[in-house]
């Protein structure tokens, strides 16, 4: 909240100090108090559903989005953006982006929930998930043929992330849906843990492991829609966070980890947005570029380790 091109006193923000001009008070409470809130849910959201992701694929390297959602919320704006671009429509660039994010990743989350409710193999579901967004990218790529400059232009900045563009008035729209879904993953910390010992013992264990797979891609599907609607892809937070908890309190149990990812991916997604907000020479560097810096020699390291989910 006091960091960035405006720099403000703690002193000042503690108390809104009346020393402080409107226009600061309107930086302070349009802009970073919304980025900070999405940040905070935001990183918790993406830490979650790649916590689960892994668990339900039992690879490392999955993240949030192999389900496709984040690919159907670009569609959804690809198609708001630049085809109304192309037809010379006039469209509003806030709520429209939400609104139009938000079909697409509803959308392919009902794909994705009818094709989780009729599978019970995650494999198949991984290569649905990976087929689902090669296809939609090749739609993005066609529509792109017939955009405008500008369009493309605009396009592209929404897929390059932001927590600075959301408003006062978006951020509990975005907060209850991410609280709503972290709810439905904390409950689910049992079929989880089951799940890692494998499917067979799960099943011999009481498990009914269609029901609680299709359960976790609806939260994942949930957490990740919610935050890309509202901020855009955000990328590598779901990959490298719950690495991270696992390494710091050195367990596998989900009823220790899904707590500590949701407050690691909090406190990082912070840290990344708070580099962001550091002007450097007078560049301003995306949420993605800095996670990509930090998130993508981490998912390396990873991969050369070979660690496992245990």
């Amino acid at each position: 909240m006091i960091v960035g091109s405006y720099p403000v006193p703690l002193s000042h923000l503690v108390s809104l100090h009346a020393s402080l001009d409107a226009g600061a008070r309107d930086i302070l409470l349009q802009s970073r108090l919304p980025a900070a809130i999405a940040a905070s849910m935001g990183g918790a959201a993406l830490a979650v559903g790649g916590l689960q992701m892994q668990t339900y694929f039992r690879n490392p390297v999955a993240g949030p989005f192999v389900l496709g959602i984040s690919s159907g919320a670009s569609l959804g704006v690809a198609i708001f953006v630049m085809l109304s671009g192309a037809l010379g429509i006039m469209t509003d660039a806030g709520w429209g982006l939400i609104v139009s994010s938000s079909l697409g990743a509803v959308l392919m989350f009902l794909l994705v929930t009818i094709i989780a409710h009729r599978l019970n193999n995650a494999v198949s579901m991984l290569i649905i998930g990976l087929m689902l967004a090669s296809f939609v990218n090749a739609l993005i790529e066609a529509i792109q043929t017939v955009a405008t400059a500008d369009s493309i232009k605009s396009y592209l900045f929404w897929t390059m992330g932001s927590y600075r563009n959301i408003t006062l008035a978006q951020v509990p729209v975005m907060t209850g849906v991410v609280v709503a879904a972290l709810m439905m993953s904390l409950t689910l910390v049992k079929p989880l843990n089951l799940l890692l010992t494998g499917e067979e013992y799960a099943r011999l264990s009481g498990l009914d492991v269609v029901r609680s797979r299709f359960w976790i891609v609806i939260s994942t599907c949930l957490l990740t829609g919610g935050v890309t609607a509202f901020c855009g892809p955000v990328g590598f937070i779901g990959l490298a966070v719950p690495h991270l908890a696992r390494g710091v309190f050195r367990t596998s149990d989900h009823k220790v980890l899904l707590p500590a990812t949701i407050l690691l991916g909090a406190a990082i997604s912070g840290l990344c947005n708070l580099l962001t907000a550091i002007p450097i020479h007078g560049l301003v560097f995306s949420i993605n570029t800095v996670t990509s810096l930090i998130g993508a020699p981490f998912v390396i390291w990873i991969v050369f380790r070979g660690r496992s989910l245990r």
